[in-house]
């Protein structure tokens, strides 16, 4: 297994249920239980790592199934990071780990995702560095022992970019760095019988949306060329500002996946009966809106939201930059579109944060009838 040398920077089980207040966006289904994902076909599997049929066609790769325990640990492990990074700095460290999994031996599109095991590297801003001598023995080590218990590989990476909630995207893009380390690892395991997958996880959206915020991802090869405005999604895009905004300055160097979940039988009964049992309680005995962390951020969301208008200043012609959120920088540094009032975002902001305050209230005054004196 070859050694990247840089790389970009918590939900519950419900998230994982197909029709709880968790559910899914369209692009992450819940596939129904199935046993058949964690049987492997070992004659198949090696006849794929022989043929390698992905070397021939950059974006061949259409999907990835992710297990319920990789996508556990990978929430768990970034929003420790966020945890973390908060308690020591003030500000959330990006982390992460490596993927295990194979090609599916049927769908030979599909790549199949069924653990996570979280790295001791972190970073900050789109750049977790992982060239520690000892960090890398570790990953060569883990991935031997691995190799030669289970019938899996290390066959991708994931990392965590936990900026500032955005009212209109998620954070699961691919910054330059991350391209770097993604085209070394495909150009080291590839060839090799082994297709190389990138995770980018949201932490901080997926605790706002209630549900995971993954991104998969793959790099084109520097020979080839995307549609000319085609979008990681595969979306034609003519406005350039939106493009970076959602996808990072290098949105034409690599191409998304679709993500969908799968579980066994078994796990799906018993999330299903903690969620009955248990999730009921949760919700009538939590208030995230008093929860410390969160108090701890309305002031700062708040102050970004003033900033951001303060800076706003409409005309006509070319608008000036805004940054609403201290990291969102990191993506783009292009100026606000001409058509586009440069009170638009702050002002988006501000909006969902009332929302997010004034369903909060509502739900205190619904526990306050029901179960008030």
């Amino acid at each position: 297994m070859a050694s990247p040398a840089a790389g970009g920077g918590a939900g519950a089980p419900d998230a994982m249920v197909e029709d709880g207040p968790g559910a899914m966006s369209a692009a992450q289904k819940v596939a129904a239980a199935d046993d058949s994902w964690y049987s492997v076909d070992e004659a198949k599997l090696a006849s794929t790592r022989e043929s390698k049929p992905w070397m021939g066609d950059a974006k061949y790769f259409k999907k990835v199934k992710v297990g319920p325990s990789a996508a556990m640990k990978m929430l768990m492990h970034t929003y420790s990071g966020v945890e973390k990074g908060i308690k020591e700095s003030g500000k959330p460290v990006e982390v992460m780990g490596l993927l295990l999994g194979r090609p599916h031996t049927e769908d030979l599109t599909t790549l199949v995702v069924t653990d996570a095991f979280p790295l001791p590297v972190e970073g900050f801003e789109t750049r977790v560095i992982a060239d520690d001598e000892s960090v890398v023995n570790y990953m060569i080590t883990l991935g031997e022992t691995i190799e030669s218990t289970r019938k899996e590989r290390f066959m991708g990476w994931y990392h965590s970019h936990p900026f500032d909630v955005d009212e209109e995207y998620s954070h699961c893009y691919m910054s330059n760095t991350d391209i770097t380390t993604q085209l070394a690892w495909q150009r080291a395991e590839d060839p090799h019988g082994n297709p190389w997958l990138a995770i980018v996880v949201d932490p901080l959206r997926s605790l706002a949306k209630s549900h995971p915020e993954f991104g998969a991802f793959r790099t084109y090869p520097p020979e080839f060329e995307a549609g000319r405005n085609e979008t990681p999604d595969g979306s034609n895009v003519v406005d350039d500002q939106k493009r970076v905004e959602k996808w990072g300055v290098c949105w034409n160097r690599y191409y998304k996946l679709d993500i969908e979940y799968f579980m066994s039988a078994q796990a799906k009964a018993v999330i299903a009966i903690l969620s009955k049992n248990f999730l009921w309680m949760r919700t009538l005995g939590s208030t995230p809106m008093l929860e410390r962390e969160n108090r701890e951020r309305l002031s700062e969301r708040v102050n970004n939201v003033a900033t951001g208008l303060s800076k706003a200043e409409p005309r006509s012609g070319i608008g000036s930059p805004l940054a609403i959120g201290g990291l969102r920088g990191s993506r783009s540094g292009a100026a606000e579109d001409a058509g586009e009032s440069s009170t638009s975002r702050p002002t988006q902001s501000a909006q969902g944060l009332a929302s997010e305050l004034a369903e909060g209230q509502m739900t205190q005054i619904a526990k306050t009838v029901l179960f008030g004196s």
